[in-house]
């Protein structure tokens, strides 16, 4: 239980003016509550104890300040000059104390009822919005806090804790996090409007293998089944990496190569300048889910918000 005053030694090493003034807090409050009772008894039973205890609280306080604080009767309980002194003062203590503690409830209240969600910006722009609406509307005094970010900056804001949800697709095991699947989503081929491959609704692997082929980096699951089904056709896997979907669609509108991606994607992306290419002999999905920091400690807001998600979540193709 914490004093209230310290040691007679300060942080600084100086001497405390007054030297081992030790006393506890439920005593000091307990001093108040029979005052602001005027009674031993039922300041006891305010405070769920004995009335022996709230009498033997007071005195410890009166010998370790070694004045007398309370005047006691039969009929009546009264402040001495030096409990009023002390009544004011304890007083005005405790309120600024309670004050602070106040503060730290009201924050441990708010972050209790506030979902941060990270997810990529496909994610965010499409499937996000209908989702939190509809949370909203069923939980209005939950704020829900959408951020897009690349999907290694995700991986990183769901580790450290500054986001608590993360929905995005994923590619491997990641030690430190909770992946729960959403949706599984066929991956389509996108070439450039102009490009011979463009003019067909559905075409074979073997077709696409003399193209030069991009891919976003985090790809890294469909490139290796693109490797595995290139040597099925003793063909030389060789492909380049954009960063960001942007820069990797500038690319392809260029003509000079073309790319997998999962078909809410492409159809996001679609334009008149841009085909999708179907794969008649090449199956391969895109897990979309939603992530959690393994250790982490999901509040209740998160919990129901993560339920709602894998409840309500449309895919869009």
């Amino acid at each position: 239980m914490a004093s209230v005053f310290p040691d007679s030694a300060n942080a600084e090493g100086a001497v405390n003016p007054l030297p081992q003034l030790r006393f506890h807090l439920p005593e000091l409050e307990t001093f108040l509550v029979v005052l602001e009772e005027r009674s031993f008894s039922r300041a006891a039973e305010r405070l769920c104890i004995s009335q022996p205890s709230v009498s033997n609280r007071v005195k410890r306080l009166e010998n370790v300040l070694r004045v007398k604080l309370i005047t006691r009767t039969t009929r009546s309980v009264e402040a001495t000059t030096d409990g009023t002194l002390l009544r004011v003062a304890a007083e005005e203590a405790l309120a600024g104390l309670y004050a602070v503690l106040q503060q730290f409830r009201d924050r441990s209240e708010a972050a209790r009822n506030r979902v941060v969600i990270a997810a990529t910006p496909m994610i965010a722009a499409t499937f996000m919005p209908h989702i939190i609406h509809s949370y909203s509307a069923t939980f209005p005094d939950v704020q829900v806090v959408l951020r897009d970010m690349p999907f290694e900056t995700l991986l990183k804001t769901i580790g450290d804790g500054s986001a608590d949800i993360g929905v995005t697709a994923l590619d491997g095991d990641y030690d430190n996090l909770l992946f729960q699947p959403l949706a599984e989503e066929p991956v389509v081929l996108v070439v450039t409007a102009r490009h011979p491959l463009a003019r067909q609704r559905e075409v074979s692997l073997e077709t696409v293998l003399p193209y030069r082929m991009i891919f976003l980096e985090r790809y890294t699951g469909l490139r290796e089944r693109l490797s595995s089904a290139f040597s099925g056709f003793g063909a030389a896997f060789e492909a380049s990496t954009a960063a960001t979907l942007p820069a990797l669609m500038g690319l392809i509108d260029t003509g000079s190569c073309v790319t997998f991606l999962p078909r809410s994607m492409a159809q996001t992306n679609a334009r008149e300048s841009r085909a999708i290419v179907e794969l008649s002999d090449f199956c391969a999905v895109r897990s979309y889910g939603s992530i959690v920091a393994r250790k982490a400690v999901l509040t209740t807001a998160v919990q129901s918000f993560r339920d709602h998600l894998h409840r309500d979540f449309q895919p869009l193709f």
